[in-house]
């Protein structure tokens, strides 16, 4: 997709996800990404097409949909705007009222709503996991929600990463009362492909922090990925790598239910070569990469 194609078929509204709420003049209004923005001051036009940032008055304080994804990733490169419209990013995320009331229903979320990735917590929390954040903001949203009404604005806020079907598996950080953060998701649960790379070999992954892993661990997007965002997936898992052409790897964690489903993906395609030999004494590629990562420092810090 290039420049031109992204002005015609994307809005800003597209871009940020569900608005705070609308003005009196019936502008959407978002909090700045680029920023802490406790007092909203991002506005987007009726037709979604302009966006003002009221506490700037300056050159960058508006623009288009392409000067807005700019000012989110911090670049004046147009090559990294037009990939992060080929990449999943906007796979479920064009602003439709309709999807967005689905998504609520089917779980128990009061409020549900996706914006590009902007908190510093959310970005301290996958450098914690060794993830490289530039990677991640190629893969990851942030979803803000709550499981109640709230009338004071406040929301709870993860990463998010969608499925081929709209859903989205969440995590948040860590924080006191649950060390291993916070794990959930929306209906409709599936899969997440990643296909677009000629030739490649594909890669196979239980989840996006593996997933994320293997690129940090590789230094880029060299192979086509599929997530299986759960084992219990694996049978759609089998039916989307049949129509796949090339080498198979099988990454999934070295456990009773990584085991379990390798096993079962290599009896139906037994040319599957299961890699996790490569992190063998570690749970998942997000483990071995961090602890590969720390002794790497400690040793370079001689």
């Amino acid at each position: 997709m290039n420049i031109q194609e992204i002005k015609e078929k994307y809005t800003c509204l597209d871009y940020l996800g569900k608005p705070l709420r609308r003005t009196s003049a019936g502008w959407y209004l978002y909090r700045c990404p680029w920023r802490e923005d406790k007092n909203p001051s991002l506005n987007v036009s009726p037709d979604g097409k302009v966006w003002i940032d009221k506490s700037d008055s300056g050159k960058n304080g508006s623009g288009n949909i392409i000067k807005l994804v700019q000012r989110c990733l911090g670049t004046t490169d147009f090559s990294r705007v037009c990939a992060a419209f080929d990449s999943s990013f906007l796979r479920s995320n064009t602003y439709d009222r309709q999807k967005e009331k689905e998504i609520v229903e089917g779980t128990t979320f009061h409020s549900f709503s996706v914006v590009p990735l902007q908190s510093k917590g959310l970005y301290a929390y996958l450098t914690r996991r060794c993830v490289d954040t530039h990677i991640a903001r190629q893969f990851l949203q942030e979803a803000h929600y709550s499981f109640q009404d709230r009338q004071d604005g406040r929301y709870l806020y993860a990463l998010a990463y969608a499925n081929d079907k709209g859903g989205y598996e969440l995590r948040g950080a860590p924080y006191t009362g649950n060390p291993d953060g916070y794990k959930g998701g929306t209906s409709p649960k599936w899969i997440t492909t990643h296909l677009s790379i000629a030739n490649a070999p594909t890669v196979v992954f239980e989840g996006f922090f593996d997933m994320l892993s293997w690129v940090t661990w590789t230094k880029g997007v060299k192979h086509n990925l599929v997530v299986m965002n759960s084992v219990t997936n694996k049978e759609y898992t089998v039916e989307v790598l049949r129509s796949i052409s090339g080498k198979v790897y099988l990454c999934l964690d070295n456990d009773n239910a990584g085991d379990d489903a390798t096993a079962f993906i290599q009896n139906a395609l037994p040319t599957a070569i299961d890699y996790r030999s490569h992190y063998s004494g570690h749970k998942d590629v997000n483990e071995y990469l961090c602890l590969r990562d720390t002794t790497y420092s400690h040793h370079s810090s001689r």
